[in-house]
């Protein structure tokens, strides 16, 4: 049967049990201090956190016990206790042994009968724990930023290191062509033609991947500097086409360009590269015979290039994984060439920070279209 009690045996017998239960047992620690920051009270979990026996912690100030780090932040927060009632904030304490202890502060305002603030109770919770973990966390990211960052430059300077040999071996392949064509009789020319023309084509291959790596890793390493202007993408084509041309002539394959008075904001470096690396790879996996459609549209302050080839496609399930570094995938193209992938990733690198996306969109034998989608170039200078 329950019995109903008055005001004064009801908050006598049970409130204040209750309080004084509650800060007593509580694995939080208690910290109150009155409005000089003078321990008044604290509870056994925070003497157990700090160190200290409750009496040596009681009569002394809080600040005692920041640590050097802590204390602007702590002595800001008490500026503010008259501002705001209630407040969580991270303080760094030093514990008897000298060891830092991470800390979140609950502070609640207490207040007397007039309104008039006589302290505070802070309610102490111990994050030791989780800022070790994050800091190892930090320093591991920090020193796999480190490890890559390193990697980039080394595979930079090898890049450099191999242009130059090759260089040479790409000079000499020249020479013996010079040399095939002034040969005296045609079982000569014909074989150190033919020889000269492999050599040639195996080295200028080498040299576009090299090249790709090394720009690659300037852009992992932001040595890669955006300047965006406006451009008008039927110009830059102009030139980018011209040096295309004799090699989607000798495949028969014909480049259309419907790209006219397009004007994009973007980088000029960038959008050369970009275009290059799409109409590239579109000469490259088209069947002789065939066509590669170039188009533009603009809409809502977007322009989207799209780059169109009916070649060979690509397999569904290596769609996802064009775009990543980590799965690496080298498809041969109409003529058996490999390529290495690295343009797909470095038009990608190239078109976001420029500030725009790229797509996507393939099936094998229904061959590959490519959008890019940039900004306008007229909605921005306006």
């Amino acid at each position: 049967m329950l019995t109903l009690l008055s005001k004064a045996e009801r908050r006598k017998s049970a409130w204040n049990d209750l309080d004084h239960t509650v800060l007593e047992r509580t694995s939080e620690g208690c910290w109150v201090v009155d409005r000089d920051l003078i321990t008044v009270h604290v509870n056994p979990a925070l003497c157990a956190m700090l160190g200290y026996r409750k009496g040596e912690l009681v009569g002394t100030h809080l600040l005692s016990y920041v640590a050097d780090e802590g204390r602007a932040v702590m002595e800001r927060q008490v500026v503010m206790r008259d501002l705001v009632p209630h407040r969580s904030y991270d303080v760094t304490l030093t514990r008897s042994d000298g060891q830092p202890l991470y800390a979140i502060f609950n502070d609640s305002r207490l207040d007397d009968e007039t309104g008039a603030v006589r302290g505070a109770c802070i309610f102490v919770t111990d994050i030791s724990r989780r800022h070790e973990t994050e800091m190892r966390r930090e320093a591991q990211r920090e020193h796999l930023a480190d490890t890559v960052s390193r990697m980039n430059r080394f595979l930079g300077q090898i890049c450099q290191d191999l242009k130059d040999p090759l260089s040479a071996i790409l000079g000499a392949t020249q020479m013996i062509s010079a040399d095939a064509a002034a040969a005296p009789t045609t079982t000569e020319r014909d074989g150190l033609g033919d020889y000269a023309a492999l050599c040639n084509d195996a080295g200028r291959q080498i040299m576009r991947t090299i090249e790709n790596l090394s720009q690659w890793s300037r852009l992992q390493l932001n040595q890669v500097p955006i300047d965006l202007q406006v451009y008008e993408v039927g110009g830059l084509l102009q030139d980018i086409l011209e040096d295309l041309e004799p090699r989607a002539r000798a495949r028969d394959v014909l480049i259309v360009n419907r790209i006219v008075t397009t004007h994009v904001l973007g980088d000029l470096s960038g959008l050369s590269t970009v275009l290059r690396h799409l109409i590239e790879n579109a000469v490259r996996f088209s069947p002789s015979g065939s066509i590669i459609m170039l188009s533009a549209t603009a809409a809502d302050g977007r322009v989207t290039l799209r780059v169109q080839d009916n070649g060979v496609g690509i397999p569904e399930e290596v769609l996802p994984f064009l775009f990543r570094i980590d799965h690496h995938h080298a498809s041969p193209g109409a003529d058996g060439e490999l390529g290495s992938g690295l343009g797909l990733l470095i038009s990608k690198a190239m078109v976001e920070r420029m500030g725009g996306s790229i797509r996507l969109y393939s099936r094998p034998g229904g061959g590959t279209a490519v959008t890019v989608v940039l900004t306008e170039g007229a909605r921005a200078v306006a």
